[in-house]
């Protein structure tokens, strides 16, 4: 038989650090979460437009290395739903087109797809994929995105709601 003695004093030393960690655990989350919310993981670029504005497409990337970001909404300038917004995926020797038919014969040589069905994949920083096709190193698994906008009014501001870890964003454009 196996005897069991702990003094008052190891237990209470045991308790001490096991709270310590406790504390170091959760202010390093609030440092992490305070970090987060003031670097956000997305990148967005207006890229092109119809020439009357109400077409609008909006180059976005994820210049984390930790998780895919979410995007949850966009809307157009008084927070109004746009006419419609699909995400296009592609690559960087390929890129995107500007249309509002998104079932057109040449529209559809383009991955056109729900917004909320693509999670925007690590480090697709447009600026990075940018300087790999200026390189020369870019290849067709190098993943780019943009968000069309079509709307039936002029557009003059983009918000793009999303998640990213546990964290929700908004991101405001001017056009």
């Amino acid at each position: 038989m196996v005897k069991f003695n702990m003094e008052v004093s190891d237990i209470k030393l045991s308790i001490k650090v096991i709270i310590s960690f406790l504390i170091v655990i959760f202010v390093s989350f609030i440092v992490y979460s305070i970090y987060l919310i003031n670097n956000s993981p997305l990148v967005v670029a207006v890229i092109g437009s119809s020439f009357e504005k109400r077409v609008l497409l909006v180059e976005v990337g994820n210049k984390s290395s930790l998780a895919k970001i979410s995007i949850n909404e966009v809307l157009v300038n008084n927070n109004n739903e746009p006419t419609k917004v699909m995400i296009q995926v592609s690559n960087s020797l390929k890129g995107f087109i500007i249309s509002r038919n998104f079932e057109g014969q040449e529209e559809s040589k383009y991955n056109f797809r729900d917004l909320k069905s693509i999670g925007l994949q690590t480090n697709t920083d447009p600026q990075k994929q940018l300087d790999k096709v200026n390189k020369g190193t870019s290849t067709e698994d190098d993943k780019i995105y943009a968000i069309t906008i079509d709307n039936d009014e002029l557009i003059q501001k983009v918000i793009i709601k999303y998640r990213f870890l546990w964290l929700s964003y908004k991101k405001v454009i001017t056009i």
